[in-house]
């Protein structure tokens, strides 16, 4: 099973689905949040097609919704009783070199009696490419990638789990976890890492990212098309991200961290994906909703390019100099005019809707 939230990744979503039931999965729990493109109304759709299971997980005051979502399915029991759960995210693709490149081969080549098997990140670059193109790949478009023996960033060993979830007392976003009243002892899990080598005891207790005897990229990798193209970059701009309350936190600077492209990696397998997408493709009331989102997101992007700033960055791939910060005079009257028009727009919503006419 693959476990996931999601939030305005229609346009990628039948591409994901198709690859990793190519590679061997054959359930799916998806739980979408605050979708704008469309995404949830095509997971319903597949729900009802039976290919995946949906559950709408809007944002909550408490909780961030990538949490909130794996808590839910911790309580599932299709999920809790699942042979092998992997926990990734809708740009992050399972990227297996060994056998015949299926899940079923991964497991098999990792140590016997493996409970979990932790495999790194490989950031994939946008290759330069500066637009979109919904009728393409991702998993052939971007092809260039970080550098996994000298890594730029610490992100780069950081990395996702396959696990057996009934071994395990909860999921976390990178690594499933024991609850605080469970004694942890030496030995007790069976921890291997992506060369199929025993991880030590430590990794029981924390940990998500690898260091240099622990790494491994022999027997898989998880392909992560954190930034895609720079229109595409765009749109994940506008999302945010799942495992943060924090809006800003996707902005161009994170584009300029994890656009690595210094190698060429084609390694994943993308034959018979297509065929795939289109048996889904082939339902009427999908392919409906496929149009629609993939037209949705060709407005938020040419709205966004109406941005001087974010025309040049997509054009040229230079960062633009940000804008300079609001006095607290500029402040104060910004907020004040938006106030001003948020009353107008309620009072002429109460001109056009008197009372009297309400049903």
């Amino acid at each position: 099973m693959v476990l996931t939230t999601m939030k305005n990744e229609g346009p990628y979503l039948l591409e994901w689905i198709a690859y990793h039931r190519l590679i061997g999965f054959n359930e799916f729990t998806i739980f979408s949040n605050d979708c704008t493109d469309g995404t949830n109304l095509m997971l319903n759709r597949l729900d009802q097609m039976g290919l995946v299971r949906h559950f709408d997980n809007p944002l909550g005051p408490r909780m961030d919704p990538q949490r909130a979502a794996y808590s839910r399915a911790n309580k599932q029991k299709e999920v809790k009783t699942a042979d092998w759960v992997l926990v990734i995210d809708a740009d992050e693709f399972l990227n297996i070199h060994c056998g015949d490149r299926s899940v079923d081969a991964l497991i098999e080549a990792c140590t016997p009696g493996a409970d979990a098997i932790s495999l790194n990140w490989r950031f994939m670059g946008s290759a330069g490419l500066a637009e979109w193109d919904p009728e393409a790949l991702v998993t052939e478009r971007f092809d260039r990638a970080c550098s996994i023996d000298e890594p730029e960033s610490g992100l780069v060993w950081g990395f996702k789990t396959l696990c057996k979830p009934d071994r395990f007392d909860f999921f976390g976003v990178h690594r499933p976890k024991f609850d605080k009243r469970t004694e942890v002892l030496p030995g007790m899990r069976c921890w291997s890492n992506g060369n199929g080598q025993r991880m030590p005891d430590d990794i029981l207790h924390k940990g998500w990212r690898s260091n240099k005897h622990t790494v491994g990229y022999e027997l898989a990798q998880i392909n992560h098309y954190a930034v895609k193209s720079r229109q595409e970059f765009l749109l994940k701009r506008l999302r945010g991200t799942a495992n943060s309350k924090n809006k800003d936190r996707i902005d161009l600077d994170y584009f300029t961290r994890l656009d690595l492209n210094a190698h060429e990696d084609k390694s994943i397998v993308t034959e018979g994906v297509r065929e795939i997408v289109n048996e889904m493709l082939a339902d009427d009331d999908l392919a409906a909703l496929h149009r629609a989102c993939l037209e949705t997101c060709r407005r938020a992007i040419a709205y966004q390019m109406q941005d001087e700033r974010l025309a040049k960055f997509v054009e040229t791939g230079e960062m633009p100099e940000e804008p300079e910060e609001e006095t607290r005079e500029e402040r104060k009257a910004r907020k004040a005019r938006e106030k001003a028009e948020a009353e107008a727009a309620t009072d002429l919503e109460k001109k056009d809707n008197p009372p009297e006419a309400a049903e």
